[in-house]
């Protein structure tokens, strides 16, 4: 880490990872040479829990305070050099251990997940092999990996309903991949079943008079490239973490906006209508006029070559929302995406319509969505059914 101005750089603050396996710190961090935040994991002195603990106590106050000083990544990379072949994976075979089995997986499936997915993946690594550690099972082979043993791991790791479901569908997959290899006869995890969770609250809407304060409230400080985001997301169904934050000036089109393939949800690359408002902001900060590679949000404030790190609109929007008294109840900076689709199907009762610029695949996916955030579908009752023979 080398040393900036303050507020130079986005980045993410140093929180404690409070993992049952091993605590950690973690931290999003400039990095000149890549032009984007990059996440550090810090490993902790101690030899128990409660000790590591302890350590980051101190370390996060140290690392939060360098990174409010500009502190960041800032090394003059070697001269490219091409890069050899990669060497084709090992031939999997019956005799595979787990962790044989684990680094094969990736290698084999690198190509088609996304940086924040084989994180994710990890994770789910790390939670088995500490139970097979706990269990002296250091050197287990793949095919031994039993039903009752994966039952014994999910009932004993102690996560959230909701990410066991989600590390449930993981291993299913995980050991699909070798039953379609024919390493394995079955995955030891097919009888599983899922536990029942309470719904997602997340990313509630806003309701009119609200979306009208934070508006006000946003514009009052002068953050007018903030309310441009939000309005991005209302009017597109954007999610704002990929599909916005890459967004470049070049997929601001006539008509539509462009969404590409390598930040869709769906890694389909997908067009949605310019609404008649977006258009109007459009038009008023010129977004058209700069250079097609430009990202349209930057922390300059207007397009340019740099996108804006992961948390940066979050904790602008975040602060708008804490002086609202909304902080805390469900609401964030997503919240406007479904706050845009309860209002288009309201305004024109088209769920067809919604569905397209929701990019769904069926009508029931958009059903389903504006249900779980609040719509009550409103229309002719059912007494109003006309008699065909009248």
């Amino acid at each position: 880490m080398k040393p900036g101005t303050k507020k130079e750089f986005p980045y993410t603050p140093a929180r404690l990872v409070d993992s049952t396996i091993e605590p950690y710190v973690i931290c999003y961090i400039w990095d000149a040479q890549k032009k984007k935040s990059i996440r550090k994991r810090i490993s902790l002195r101690g030899n128990t829990v409660e000790e590591k603990r302890k350590d980051a106590v101190q370390l996060i106050k140290e690392i939060n305070q360098k990174l409010k000083d500009g502190w960041h990544i800032d090394e003059q990379l070697p001269e490219p050099v091409p890069e050899p072949e990669p060497e084709p994976a090992s031939i999997v075979t019956k005799a595979f251990t787990f962790d044989e089995a684990v680094t094969y997986y990736k290698v084999t499936k690198a190509v088609e997940l996304k940086d924040n997915t084989e994180g994710l993946n990890e994770h789910y690594f790390r939670h088995i092999r500490a139970f097979f550690k706990a269990k002296n099972l250091t050197e287990v082979i793949l095919k031994d990996v039993s039903v009752t043993m994966m039952f014994e791991f999910f009932d004993t790791t102690a996560v959230g309903g909701r990410f066991r479901n989600n590390m449930l569908g993981f291993f299913k997959s995980f050991f699909t991949f070798y039953v379609n290899r024919e390493i394995l006869t079955k995955s030891p995890c097919a009888v599983i079943k899922n536990v029942r969770v309470d719904a997602s609250e997340d990313h509630r809407p806003f309701n009119a008079q609200q979306a009208k304060d934070i508006r006000t409230a946003i514009l009052a400080t002068g953050d007018e490239q903030l309310w441009l985001f939000c309005a991005f997301i209302y009017f597109l169904f954007v999610r704002p973490g990929e599909e916005l934050r890459f967004m470049k000036v070049g997929d601001i089109l006539t008509d539509q906006v462009r969404i590409t393939s390598g930040t869709a949800k769906n890694r389909k690359t997908g067009f949605v209508d310019i609404p008649a408002g977006l258009e109007q902001l459009i038009k008023q900060h010129r977004l058209r006029d700069y250079p097609p590679t430009d990202y349209v949000f930057t922390i300059a404030g207007h397009p340019g070559p740099v996108h804006i790190g992961e948390n940066y609109i979050y904790k602008r929007h975040r602060k708008i929302m804490e002086n609202l008294d909304l902080f805390g109840h469900d609401y964030d900076v997503y919240s406007w995406k479904p706050t845009g689709a309860i209002v288009l199907y309201k305004a024109t009762k088209d769920i067809m319509l919604v569905q397209r610029h929701c990019r769904h695949s069926t009508p029931d996916q958009t059903y389903t969505y504006l249900r779980k955030h609040g719509l009550v579908f409103e229309g002719q009752r059912v007494t109003e059914f006309p008699q065909l023979w009248e």
